[in-house]
């Protein structure tokens, strides 16, 4: 300041004696803003935020510099230009369009961008802002309120955007209120647009509330009056605790009703809301993609796209595939593949919700059992896998020198041929599209090899060189037939005698078989449970076998059904068909039971909401987020909303004036939109500006016009509308020569359009 100017106070002045007086001292405007500072011991500066206080409640000492600071025309203050960097040079003399101004991105929060643009472009709550009236109703003693800084830190963020000196704002200041006061706001990680809008209404109900002290209230119940007089007498209640402009603007009122399924017991009770949660409505069926593996070897894996119950079983699936393939349900096991095992084995009644739709699944075609029951004449399904040995590290044969690769097998074994001789066979003719037999001059005789012990030590197992016979000789090891099943007569080691084949003294074979866990590692000893259970059977490759013999192109080949070319529809719904979903009497569930007051228990009572009164802003979010036990995903169903007319009369129960329709009527003036998945996403807002009557698009500090056709997408999440009777009221109010303050308005040329869908 270039003037210092004293002045004397009493004790029981208010601050806002010593605002007024500064004013008149300092010659400001009456239209200019101010704000008091006072200059504490340590030589920092506090704001003096209550002008309601006292000169003795706020401190005040004599001889104590007080500095009174004025904002600046574009909406900012004098002493925010210290803190924050402005990375951006601004245009001084720019003047656009109050309101179309863009928000800064400062990491992650274009979901907070996205709320403050909705919230922006509501008439009469950016009124009440820059016409200063939220100065006189700040609550800085409210203990559910944030002492009126989030009030005070969105009045700056509106000031600014609707001076029409800004091109965009850096919301930081904001960013770091709402962390302050809400946690789960803190750090730069995506959230919820609707879950911020919630909480800065909330915060700004609080901050501005004009009761500022809360009496009790008891909740009442209908006990069988009349409907009309509960709901005023709930209403009453309601802003006798909570009374400001938010309430004004965004709260309606429910009516609830809850019957107990015992004793019959009905309570109706009415609350408020600050916004409706819709339900979409969801299909019951889901997609599927997996890979169906035929017995015929010739036959190449076919990938299928199946139409299954969200709530189905894997039988549904298998059931489903059979139409496909021909081939009967009981005859496939189902099977999640992930690094090339076996992750699970599905049983018939597991639910298919356990699946995810990023999961590999597949369904092999099988002509036994897995579990080999003692007695059955059932082929016997063996897990394979397939592993190379590592070369130029030998570890004793141990897991650590072998790699698993491809796709693991389920292989039907005839319990006849049920040895390693005759599984060799069965896996070589499983194998026989992929893996190549040596020819007959690259077999040799290696009889001898029994009696060359030098030999026998050198090459414990066999070596590319002696391809060896596919004949099936005499089995040197039990057969399950031969009765050396005493232990356990349907587990594979005991059929077969042993882990390993072959053995030492045998001829070479393309590959070796062993036997190995669920995780494809030789160690079978790591848990009791697995020491019992039916082990698996690994397919080893020398490198230089695998390289002659297996082709790996091949063998990852797979063919497409006719159905992958299918794509299952979702047809659009209508935003009447959520909002009577909504009002849709439902079953409470088991985690949140109603406590009846004539039973004395708590019952899964029926509930119904119905819509009494209704706000002049009427808030709707889509649920488009759906949470279960095994998934999380986003519904990207089409919701056709309508830009104008909106008509609520059906789904107000209140008894209803005729001769006032615009009183049930909306017009939509605000989108907010995500784009992307769950992990993922991006928001944006569509906004009709309450000056020109103008949408736009605003995507951070990005703002390009729009026309009405583009508004409506899947990526439409929290819709604004407002009612008509209110528009009507705004612009007789702003004056019948300027341009309307309903949307249903000015459309600009189509040259000008940005296409954002």
């Amino acid at each position: 300041m270039d003037t210092n100017h004293t002045a004397q106070f009493s004790h029981t002045d208010s601050v806002e004696v010593v605002l007024r007086t500064a004013r008149e001292l300092f010659l400001a405007d009456p239209q200019e803003e101010t704000r008091l500072w006072v200059k504490n011991s340590e030589g920092s500066l506090d704001r003096l935020r209550d002008t309601h206080a006292t000169v003795l409640d706020a401190a005040l000492e004599t001889g104590q510099l007080v500095i009174m600071e004025t904002r600046n025309k574009d909406g900012t203050w004098p002493s925010a230009q210290l803190h924050i960097m402005n990375v951006f040079e601004e245009d001084e003399d720019f003047q656009g369009q109050p309101g179309i101004c863009g928000l800064t991105n400062l990491g992650n929060t274009c979901f907070m961008n996205s709320a403050l643009q909705c919230l922006s472009n509501v008439p009469q709550l950016t009124e009440y802002f820059l016409n200063n009236r939220y100065l006189e109703e700040l609550n800085f003693r409210n203990p559910l309120g944030m002492k009126g800084e989030i009030a005070e830190a969105y009045a700056d963020l509106v000031k600014q955007a609707w001076s029409g000196h800004h091109r965009s704002i850096v919301p930081h200041v904001f960013k770091t209120k709402v962390g302050h006061f809400a946690s789960q706001f803190l750090g730069y990680q995506q959230h919820d647009s609707q879950e911020l809008l919630s909480f800065l209404l909330d915060g700004l109900h609080e901050d501005l509330n004009r009761v500022k002290k809360k009496e009790y209230v008891e909740l009442c119940n209908a006990a069988g009056r009349p409907d009309q007089e509960v709901a005023q007498e709930a209403w009453q209640n309601h802003k006798r605790r909570n009374d400001s402009v938010i309430v004004d603007t965004f709260h309606g009122l429910f009516k609830s009703t809850l019957v107990c399924p015992d004793c019959g017991n009905v309570s109706v009770t009415f609350d408020p809301f600050c916004y409706l949660s819709v339900p979409l409505p969801v299909s019951h069926k889901r997609v599927l993609e997996v890979f169906f593996i035929p017995m015929d070897p010739r036959r190449k894996p076919e990938q299928h796209r199946l139409v299954v119950p969200k709530k189905g079983k894997i039988s549904d699936l298998c059931v489903a595939l059979s139409k496909h393939t021909g081939i009967s349900p009981e005859r496939m096991i189902v099977a999640d593949v992930f690094s090339h095992r076996f992750y699970k084995l599905y049983q018939l009644e597991d639910s298919l919700s356990s699946i995810l739709d990023r999961d590999d699944i597949f369904v092999y075609e099988v002509s036994g059992r897995i579990e080999a029951i003692e007695g059955s004449r059932d082929d016997i399904v063996v897990p394979v896998y397939l592993r190379e040995r590592t070369p130029a590290r030998d570890y004793n044969n141990s897991y650590y020198g072998l790699m698993l690769f491809g796709h693991p097998l389920l292989v039907s074994v005839p319990r006849d041929r049920f040895s390693w001789d005759g599984l060799y066979n069965v896996l070589t003719y499983r194998l026989s599209r992929y893996v190549t037999k040596p020819s007959s001059d690259e077999e040799e005789d290696d009889g001898d090899e029994k009696d060359d012990d030098e030999e026998e030590d050198k090459d414990d197992l066999p070596g590319p060189s002696t391809g060896g016979s596919l004949r099936d000789p005499e089995p040197e090891q039990a057969g399950p037939s031969s009765g050396v099943t005493s232990r356990c007569p349907f587990l594979l080691d005991n059929c077969l005698g042993t882990s390993q084949w072959p053995p030492r003294r045998r001829r070479k074979q393309l590959f070796t078989l062993q036997t190995v866990n669920s995780n494809g590692t030789s160690d079978r000893t790591t848990s009791p449970e697995e020491v019992h259970s039916q082990p698996y059977i690994a397919i080893d490759w020398e490198p230089e076998m695998k390289k002659r013999y297996y082709d790996e192109a091949e063998a990852e080949g797979y063919v497409k059904h006719d159905c992958v070319g299918y794509v299952l529809k979702k047809p659009p719904v209508r935003l009447q068909e959520c909002i009577e979903l909504f009002t849709t009497m439902e079953t409470l569930e088991k985690e949140n039971p109603w406590y009846c007051p004539s039973c004395k228990q708590h019952q899964l009572a029926t509930k119904k909401l119905d819509l009494w009164m209704l706000p002049e802003i009427l808030i709707i979010h889509l649920k488009r987020f759906s949470y279960t036990k095994f998934s999380r995903e986003k519904l990207d169903t089409l919701v056709e909303f309508p830009i104008r007319d909106l008509d609520f009369s059906k789904f107000v129960i209140k008894p209803q004036k005729e001769s006032s329709p615009e009183l049930y009527k909306y017009d939509l003036i605000a989108v907010s939109n995500h784009y992307g998945g769950m992990r993922d996403g991006h928001y944006t807002t569509f906004a009709c500006n309450k000056d020109s009557g103008q949408w736009h698009y605003f995507d951070d500090n990005s703002i390009s016009p729009v026309n009405e056709n583009q508004i409506e997408s899947k990526a439409a999440y929290v819709l604004f509308y407002q009612r008509q009777d209110v528009a009507r009221r705004l612009q007789s109010r702003s004056g019948s020569s300027g341009p309307p303050a309903s949307p249903a308005c000015n459309s600009p040329p189509s040259s000008e359009f940005m296409d954002v869908n």
